[in-house]
């Protein structure tokens, strides 16, 4: 298993200087780090926005969205150009709902270290194009569309530490995906059948990932800074990474920033507690 895991990652980073057709964009993993009742944490990035709220001393739920758009319009001719990026496919559009139950605990008497743990699901679909260089520039775009749908199930173990200045935490996302109702257009994958039942094979099969992430924020109490990066990685041992590879339809790498807002008395018993 250790051995499939570390040659998933070096066939994801080779992969990523070509120019993938990301059907797949793994949001951002929420890490609300809660440690008693009535406690609101909420952070919004340019495509993420994510909640959490304690109910009891150690039960919370959480709800997340996303919604995956272009943050730069660059001024060339998307049907010809050779530019490739190495976090995202530039075309992508599309997005997910989610929502989950967990458990979470803080492990010393300062509450500085708290564990927790979710569990939950949702939906979405995404929409690309075909490899750029595939296309023909006199051939309407539309026509070389790629689309899907899919479910989602997840359990996200995380552990981490809460300060009213800085917050680190280390996640670990496993991620059961079932795609469904895929769509090519009339001159996607054109005379390259391989491709065509390559790209089909992404549904009618359940698809196991691996999101590890590394989140950080910074700031004063109430508000701060957050920055997170994760890999995501299949894990399905019936796909042999031969010709046909689910990395090159999944967004192997993220790194998000925005802002944190945490509402929670602790705050105000911090410096009492020293």
């Amino acid at each position: 298993m250790k051995y499939r895991f570390y040659a998933s990652l070096l066939i994801l980073a080779a992969g990523i200087s070509s120019c993938s057709s990301h059907i797949y964009v793994p949001n951002t993993v929420n890490v609300p780090l809660l440690k008693e009742r009535n406690e609101f944490k909420a952070s919004i990035s340019p495509t993420n926005l994510q909640t959490a709220f304690a109910l009891t001393d150690n039960i919370a739920i959480m709800a997340n969205g996303q919604y995956v758009y272009p943050l730069v319009r660059w001024v060339e001719d998307e049907r010809t150009s050779t530019r490739n990026n190495i976090f995202v496919d530039d075309n992508t559009r599309g997005g997910i709902i989610e929502g989950a139950v967990g458990f979470f605990k803080p492990l010393d008497p300062k509450k500085r270290m708290v564990f927790d743990v979710y569990a939950g699901g949702g939906a979405g679909s995404f929409r690309t194009f075909t490899r750029k260089s595939d296309r023909d520039g006199t051939v309407p775009l539309e026509n070389y569309r790629l689309k899907n749908q899919f479910s989602k199930f997840f359990i996200q173990p995380s552990i981490g530490f809460a300060h009213p200045v800085v917050e680190a935490a280390f996640s670990s996302r496993f991620t059961l995906l079932n795609f469904y109702n895929p769509y090519m257009g009339p001159k996607a994958f054109e005379n390259n059948e391989s491709a065509k039942a390559d790209f089909l094979k992404t549904s009618g099969n359940p698809i196991f990932t691996y999101d590890p992430a590394f989140t950080f924020r910074v700031g004063y109490k109430y508000v701060k800074f957050q920055m997170q990066l994760m890999c995501s990685v299949p894990l399905n041992n019936n796909y042999d990474f031969g010709d046909y590879q689910f990395n090159d339809y999944l967004q192997p790498f993220s790194l998000t920033m925005g802002a944190s807002v945490n509402i929670a008395r602790w705050y105000d018993n911090f410096r009492k507690k020293r």
